[in-house]
């Protein structure tokens, strides 16, 4: 299915709508959701992403779909970068996050603001690094959202994405199939208040683009793929790109 059609709750209503109401509603139990998908993998994923920006100017760091912030925090035990300003559609997703940043003690390193990527108001080439962890499947506009993201990089700044996929290896796909269809809707009940909002993360995770296809469209919106690399036989996948 094309991912424009994946959304939330209708087909009727505008896609950054439902997913403002989505987010907004499952805040509270989403880094718990995050860790069922990942296979309680996902910290460490975000670590390895992080890891390859060391090399890079990064002092000042634009994390877009940043949900409550973990990137933001980890990227100041790994990084240091000056400043990190984080962004985000959902108000209660930043909420959460802005407590997980005091308890961190980096109140005035990190920023994190209600803005939708497809439309931005920074300045041109305001950041040196732009990042998205399992996010950017939720981006409503992905090539516009690319496009602005590209804007407000400085040249040659980095663009590195880290997202869940889907398995290509048949047996490997298969099992996780399997796993995606028991384990998380168990845990969803469990623990869900909005069931639906589970389903749609889980579908707009297969109806991704992934691998070749996302790097040509990163690639037609301005970005080289300096490396791709997949984790766990293919549950998440790591861009790192570069602005032409």
């Amino acid at each position: 299915m094309d991912i424009k059609k994946v959304k939330p709750y209708n087909q009727d209503e505008d896609k950054t709508k439902q997913l403002n109401r989505m987010f907004n509603i499952i805040s509270k139990q989403y880094d718990k959701f995050n860790d069922i998908m990942s296979l309680g993998l996902a910290r460490k994923w975000r670590k390895k992403a992080l890891k390859t920006l060391i090399n890079y100017p990064h002092d000042q760091i634009l994390d877009i779909a940043a949900g409550t912030a973990d990137i933001g925090i980890k990227a100041f035990e790994i990084l240091s970068p000056k400043k990190v300003t984080g962004i985000d559609i959902s108000e209660n997703m930043l909420e959460v996050g802005k407590k997980k940043v005091k308890a961190a003690g980096l109140e005035n390193k990190i920023e994190l603001l209600k803005e939708d990527v497809s439309e931005m108001s920074f300045p041109d080439m305001s950041f040196d690094v732009a990042t998205t962890s399992f996010g950017i499947r939720n981006f409503d506009k992905l090539e516009e959202s690319i496009q602005e993201i590209h804007r407000v990089l400085k040249p040659s700044g980095k663009f590195v994405i880290l997202e869940m996929s889907e398995p290509q290896t048949p047996v490997i796909k298969q099992g996780y199939l399997i796993y995606t269809r028991t384990l998380i809707p168990f845990a969803v009940k469990t623990f869900a208040n909005d069931p639906k909002a589970y389903t749609y993360l889980t579908n707009s995770m297969r109806s991704f683009p992934q691998g070749k296809n996302m790097i040509e469209i990163l690639k037609r919106n301005g970005f080289n793929t300096l490396k791709y690399k997949t984790f766990f036989l293919g549950v998440c996948s790591l861009y790192v790109t570069e602005k032409e």
